[in-house]
């Protein structure tokens, strides 16, 4: 708790140079193209586009009743599409701020923050777009969707734990950059962006749940169309919180041991 706390005062302390480091790299992204910013708010756009299009025209008849099947999929997308990307941005963030590890008396724990601040705009912009799709195909908005508050504050538990651990061990372990990018592709099918939970046998279920992602895209599902709210799922959301803690603590021990070497490595 008392490490907690330091943290949170350290992060507070830093907050201009988190500004300024954010405000760069969302500049970066796509520095020297003629869009520039623009573009990270055009590909998840298009990105829709395409998507809605095939499953609103191309698929009409295969729609639920009660579900359209491209709001099921674009709201699932939403979720996995931020945490897949800064899945792999924290993981090479160290490497990235190199300059910062040699030169700047800064807390390296905070650059995880950073990545996951510099894409949240275009993640608020892709999260609004699936609102108004699901509004227009009749799924009106309402306290159920302040829930993507709570769910997107889960995701960044989760990554910033992992982010710890990662971006430690990828300095002196460089597999764990193929590692986590394998881990990515299995993770998009093992996670239920284009299935259903239920269409899987019952003796796999309780599997297919341990993966923390599942949470947060069933979850970001329940914020967008009104299905559930969080507090009407307390096994996942305690199976979710018990595993995030585990990364979360684990990153943390794991980024503090090697701190100290990561100086003299990079």
């Amino acid at each position: 708790m008392k490490k907690i706390k330091q943290f949170l005062i350290d992060l507070f302390r830093s907050k201009a140079l988190i500004f300024e480091l954010v405000k760069r790299d969302f500049i970066q992204q796509n520095q020297g193209s003629y869009l520039g910013v623009i573009w990270n708010y055009l590909q998840p756009l298009l990105f829709i586009a395409v998507i809605y299009s095939i499953f609103t025209l191309g698929f009409r008849s295969g729609m639920s009743k009660e579900m359209p099947f491209s709001i099921y999929l674009l709201s699932g997308m939403v979720c996995w599409t931020y945490f897949s990307v800064n899945l792999s941005s924290t993981t090479g963030v160290i490497r990235s701020y190199s300059f910062l590890v040699k030169k700047v008396n800064f807390r390296l724990s905070v650059l995880p923050i950073v990545k996951l601040l510099s894409t949240l705009l275009p993640h608020m912009f892709l999260s609004l777009v699936a609102i108004v799709l699901a509004a227009y195909e009749g799924i009106l908005p309402g306290w159920h969707t302040l829930q993507l508050i709570y769910y997107f504050f889960c995701m960044a538990v989760l990554l910033l734990g992992i982010g710890w651990l990662t971006s430690s061990t990828s300095i002196f372990i460089k597999d764990i950059t193929n590692i986590i990018a394998v881990s990515t592709q299995f993770g998009f099918w093992l996670t239920p962006i284009f299935w259903h939970i239920n269409s899987m046998p019952e003796k796999i279920q309780w599997f297919l749940k341990l993966n923390p992602v599942y949470y947060l895209v069933t979850g970001y599902r329940d914020a967008i169309t009104g299905a559930h709210y969080f507090w009407q799922r307390p096994q996942e959301t305690l199976l979710f919180w018990c595993v995030t803690f585990v990364f979360l603590i684990l990153g943390a021990l794991v980024f503090k041991k090697l701190k100290p070497h990561i100086v003299e490595t990079i």
